[in-house]
């Protein structure tokens, strides 16, 4: 007898550098939701000891962790160990939801690469990517103010955490996301009291879940990276063409002209807004039942 089909697990994404409260949101998430769901956790720390793995225990709830402390899982070296683990955890505990709090200096778009391809591309797709920001002290993370940039780049919501301790108007700090990302949805909390949804939003509009009796779609996440530039007729004639087929592609695009766009898309509605940052590569990650990585890296291959 064949090994038995899963359904594909969502996955989501937490970054936010050091004191942003990534932590916090992770003990919010599992307070609301371990008693209907399996949630597998997952924490990528570069130190020996993890601290925050051993706060998130103390919270007495129901959940499995996994533990990533000796470097970053985006780095390429450790790649196959945390493909391996990832398995094998899925494997065994067969989570609901799998999440994974990364660390403050993760390349966070390379999480898609990852479970994008390979056998963990049958288990599990990418459904949000969430970025918290610790408001009092953004202005303050100096020389690596380039890492944080990109995790908020990519974020489809950024939580302004500790809104509480900033004395004054936040709308400066809003105004600079949107320029790095202005897809973004922007979200103001206290010690990350938000509403966080399990699954993917834009597949449960259309298939909802427990409530339904038809199962999702074997949707894939894929991601398109590239340090060619195209011009900007001919990426909206390739976002015309693969947006109906997805439940939604975001990202950014290096142009031919020496700039960049952010990119939205959600079946046929395609958005494209200029934005000032020309230095970073082309990243887009896309959500679809309706094609592959292989067809969709081959049509942007073609684009001039």
């Amino acid at each position: 007898m064949g090994e038995e089909k899963m359904q594909k697990i969502p996955f989501h994404i937490i970054s936010g550098f050091l004191g942003s409260g990534k932590t916090t949101f992770l003990k919010r998430i599992i307070e609301q939701y371990s008693a209907e769901k399996k949630i597998g956790i997952i924490q990528n720390e570069f130190a020996p000891s993890n601290i925050d793995g051993a706060e998130l225990k103390k919270s007495g709830k129901d959940f499995s962790l996994l533990e990533i402390n000796n470097g970053s899982v985006f780095c390429v070296c450790l790649l196959g160990d945390f493909v391996r683990s990832l398995e094998k955890f899925i494997v065994e505990y067969k989570p609901d939801v799998v999440i994974i709090e990364a660390s403050g200096l993760s390349d966070t778009t390379s999480i898609s690469e990852i479970v994008s391809a390979g056998s963990l591309a049958n288990k599990i797709f990418l459904a949000s990517n969430r970025c918290v920001v610790d408001t009092q002290n953004f202005s303050k993370v100096g020389v690596m103010k380039q890492r944080v940039s990109h995790q908020l780049r990519m974020a489809d919501v950024v939580v302004l955490n500790k809104i509480d301790l900033v004395t004054g108007n936040t709308e400066e700090l809003k105004q600079e996301i949107i320029k790095i990302n202005p897809f973004a949805t922007i979200k103001q909390s206290s010690y990350c009291e938000i509403d966080f949804e399990l699954g993917d939003p834009a597949i449960n509009k259309f298939y909802l879940g427990d409530v339904k009796t038809l199962p999702r779609p074997d949707v894939n996440s894929m991601v398109i990276k590239s340090a060619r530039a195209v011009s900007k007729q001919s990426i909206q004639h390739f976002l015309a063409e693969w947006a109906p087929k997805a439940y939604r592609i975001k990202g950014f695009v290096k142009l031919a002209e020496n700039k960049s766009v952010a990119v939205q898309c959600t079946f046929d509605s395609v958005q494209i807004v200029e934005v000032e940052d020309t230095f970073h590569p082309t990243e887009l990650v896309a959500l679809s039942d309706q094609f592959t990585l292989r067809e969709w890296n081959r049509a942007f291959k073609g684009l001039n």
